[in-house]
């Protein structure tokens, strides 16, 4: 496995279906169109930390995960994950736990003294609030019905 942190057109489709192909976003395709947006503007502006940095993990050549995280503005040391996503086909392998650990590890370089991510509250994704618990962060704030009524925004830290 290979850790790639260029960004590329062909990336665009890579991301489509790695989103695609978690079944998360069924019903929901703003979602995927919001992480194409932020490719997108990773492309035209830079892959940088201070726009929205992308680390994919590739596997004979292939895309098998990516993340998408950069500083928040206005902080001097607070970075966020904005997308952590691991084909469905690759689930279950320790791919996700990789690419975060290298995300944690670049961010620390960098400076940072927090990272955040947020996710959502709905039954389908308690396997993915397991993974960040299970992955050293804690449930720092819930927004109710944030994405919609019943779905909360879970919002998690990891202090450095």
């Amino acid at each position: 496995m290979l850790f790639r942190n260029e960004i590329f057109e062909q990336d665009l489709e890579s991301i489509k279906d790695i989103l695609s192909s978690t079944g998360f976003f069924e019903g929901a395709p703003d979602e995927i169109d919001a992480a194409l947006k932020s490719a997108r503007q990773a492309l035209k502006d830079g892959n940088t930390i201070e726009n929205h940095a992308f680390l994919f993990l590739e596997q004979d050549a292939e895309t098998i995960g990516y993340t998408c995280f950069s500083r928040i503005p206005c902080t001097l040391s607070t970075y966020e994950i904005h997308w952590l996503a691991v084909h469905n086909n690759q689930r279950g392998r320790g791919i996700g736990k990789l690419l975060l650990n290298e995300v944690i590890k670049i961010v620390r370089q960098a400076g940072a003294s927090k990272l955040i991510l947020k996710t959502a509250g709905r039954d389908l994704y308690i396997p993915t609030q397991k993974f960040y618990l299970s992955c050293g962060f804690k449930e720092e704030a819930r927004l109710k019905n944030y994405y919609s009524k019943g779905d909360d925004c879970l919002i998690y830290s990891m202090d450095f």
